[in-house]
């Protein structure tokens, strides 16, 4: 919960980037560090919310709903960030980072070059399926997004946010409902030279 550099520094150099070193590995101990920056457990002794779930994410979200779900996608699978245990859990192996660069008729390869990329994902599933809620859940993506775009300015790794992925594919991929819904990603590296 220490470390990183100055918000003010943070934001004074953030900064989008699409050219990635693809030889260079993000160490553990660093996505470790951006998952619990974008939507780890910051208060672990903080009192359930109105809703039962405790109020102790780094990312607000509407109500408090904690909606956000995130994944990793890597050369060797899919993992989903428990953000209690502050772990990984495999979702399925293999790499599948093709789907975060687009579709066939709109695809954004230099997304390739990244080793990492998280994907934020609304789960719908216990929220109101309406418009106003929908749009909460997109609001609260866009929240864990700028929460990892800064934090990966801090720990000095670079990224951009996209909404350009396959969510179709990448709900079957993963088994999803049709409440569960793909909305944000970042690729995450370093940057190329």
């Amino acid at each position: 919960m220490v470390g990183g550099m100055p918000m003010n520094e943070v934001v004074a150099q953030r900064h989008s980037v699409r050219e990635f070193d693809a030889s260079r590995e993000i160490p553990d101990t660093t996505l470790g560090q951006l998952l619990w920056m974008a939507v780890g457990v910051n208060r672990p002794n903080a009192a359930p919310g109105k809703f039962g779930a405790p109020a102790n994410r780094a990312n607000p979200t509407a109500l408090n709903r904690q909606e956000i779900r995130a994944f990793v996608f890597d050369k060797n699978g899919v993992w989903e960030y428990m953000p209690a245990s502050h772990s990984l859990s495999l979702a399925k192996d293999g790499d599948h980072r093709k789907l975060i660069a687009g579709t066939e008729a709109f695809s954004q390869d230099f997304v390739l070059e990244a080793p990492v990329s998280i994907v934020f994902v609304a789960d719908m599933s216990q929220l109101p399926q309406d418009d106003r809620a929908k749009a909460m859940a997109m609001i609260d993506a866009g929240i864990a997004c700028e929460n990892l775009t800064l934090a990966c300015t801090s720990e000095g790794i670079a990224t951009v946010p996209r909404a350009t992925m396959d969510s179709a594919a990448i709900a079957k991929l993963l088994g999803f409902s049709v409440c569960q819904m793909p909305l944000m990603n970042n690729p995450i590296g370093y940057s190329k030279p």
